[in-house]
Formats: C-alpha cells, structure tokens, sequence
C-alpha cells in the first residue's frame, strides 16, 4: 500500500504566528479521514440513501444543507441525490460492499483527491469572511451546517463542525494556495498552527 503524503508537507509548520501575544485562529489539516461519495436517481434516492447510511453507521440528513453526525460517520448532502460518506477510517468504502446495486447508485472514493482543513478560534468567522461569500452567523449557518462556496478560485465544501470551528473539504490541487490564503488571512488576529 502506498504512503498517504500530505499536499502540505512543504507548507504546514507547526508554531505561532502573526499579530499578538495569544492567537485567536487555530489551523491545522485533518488527516485520516476516508471520503466516499455516493450518487443516485431521484426516484430511488430516498431509499437507497438510507440503506447506505445505515451500512456506513449512521443516518441519511433530514434537510439539504446540514450533517447528520453519528459515533463513526458523518454524512454531508452535497448536492442533488449526492451524498458524502466521511469517516476516520479509510476502510470506509468497504462498508458498502453489497449494499446497493451499480443501477442504483454509484460509490466513488473521494479520499485522495481532497484535503481538508480545521479553522477553529475566536477570529475564524473574521477570517472566513475575508473570502467566503456565506453568511456565517450562528442563526443562520449553524454547527452542521455545509455550503459549497468559492475561495481563492477554488471551489470548496464549508463544514461547520462547531460554534467556532470550521472544516472545508478543498481539492488537492489547490490545498497549497488555500492554505497560504488562510495564513495570510489569519495573520492580523495572530494565529497557530497544529502539528
């Protein structure tokens, strides 16, 4: 099996940056985490949504643009009759051997073809504004709730994991430049990176 390496080795270092004594922005990449995404027919989408989610270990969302997060899953709506599987476990596509029929869905691993990054910290929504174009206040962007939104010319998947804290899913090509944007972003807040 090959070494997952990550697009941020040359980037990513670990210490405190920017303005400030005490940083209000905390940043690191998530690693281990498996992403499957499944396709279907809107038909049939309603049932074999929940047969996958129930093979992953949890449950399809109730509404378009929040998670639904159990013990060892979390299943993002990404868009029409499209869901995206995530889990800490990269045998997670293994889960749906013989769940459902290549008529009714299509799987496709996604694992490698994204890095994800945490933004966390006093300063996040601040910082996220500077490039996001998503109305990020609590009442109306809660914890859970996602958004496919634009940052740099990169097409990303907003995760809002908590009440200051935030995930986005970006393609692999462009994790080098987003995460210069988010450095430079966080600088004037002052900020850390998390090894």
């Amino acid at each position: 099996m090959l070494d997952r390496r990550s697009q941020l080795a040359e980037h990513l270092k670990p210490g405190r940056f920017g303005a400030g004594e005490t940083p209000r922005v905390m940043l690191s990449e998530v690693r281990g985490r498996a992403i499957v995404q499944a396709v279907g027919w809107p038909d049939t989408f309603e049932n074999v949504s929940k047969r996958l989610a129930e093979a992953a270990g949890g449950t399809p969302p109730e509404t378009f643009g929040i998670a639904s997060v159990a013990d060892t899953v979390t299943v993002l709506w990404a868009g029409a009759e499209r869901l995206w599987f995530t889990a800490d476990d990269y045998g997670l596509i293994a889960r749906f051997d013989g769940c459902v029929s290549d008529e009714e869905a299509m799987l496709l691993e996604l694992t490698d073809s994204r890095t994800i990054f945490r933004i966390k910290g006093a300063a996040v929504r601040q910082v996220l504004a500077k490039g996001v174009a998503v109305d990020l206040h609590t009442s109306v962007f809660p914890v859970q709730a996602i958004a496919h939104t634009m940052v740099e010319h990169a097409g990303v998947l907003l995760h809002r994991v908590g009440p200051e804290a935030f995930e986005l899913y970006v393609p692999r090509s462009y994790a080098a430049n987003l995460w210069h944007w988010l450095t430079e972003s966080s600088a004037e807040f002052g900020y850390e990176v998390e090894g």
